[in-house]
């Protein structure tokens, strides 16, 4: 491990956030120089950090157009009142969920954009 020259130029931190990310050399070089710089580390953590934004804003709006597809569904002429009534129950368990991952969602990008 002492022999890899790319080992002796990384300090041990950034050794370790490789190591801990699981990504090999390659997928962190950005610029294809051999070294992974710190900007290149910062890089990827920003781009890490915007997937996840990017899918929890997906998952807010499969959340948000379930409810809103489910309700028509449910008014359609096809379903019997009967079943309805059975089903109530959860069918409110429905909308708490969908609308708790909506709320969290528009709760924790307002509680983001205050703290920056």
């Amino acid at each position: 491990m002492d022999d890899d020259p790319y080992i002796r130029n990384k300090n041990v931190q950034e050794v370790a956030k490789m190591v801990d990310r699981k990504k090999s050399k390659d997928e962190l070089d950005l610029d294809r120089d051999g070294v992974v710089s710190d900007t290149e580390l910062a890089a990827v953590e920003a781009l890490r950090k915007y997937e996840k934004a990017d899918a929890q804003r997906r998952m807010a709006w499969v959340a948000l157009v379930s409810m809103l597809v489910f309700t028509g569904f449910v008014f359609l002429p096809i379903f019997p009142d009967s079943r309805i009534e059975v089903l109530a129950d959860l069918f409110g368990l429905f909308y708490i969920g969908q609308a708790g991952i909506v709320g969290a969602y528009m709760g924790m990008t307002a509680y983001m954009s205050v703290r920056k």
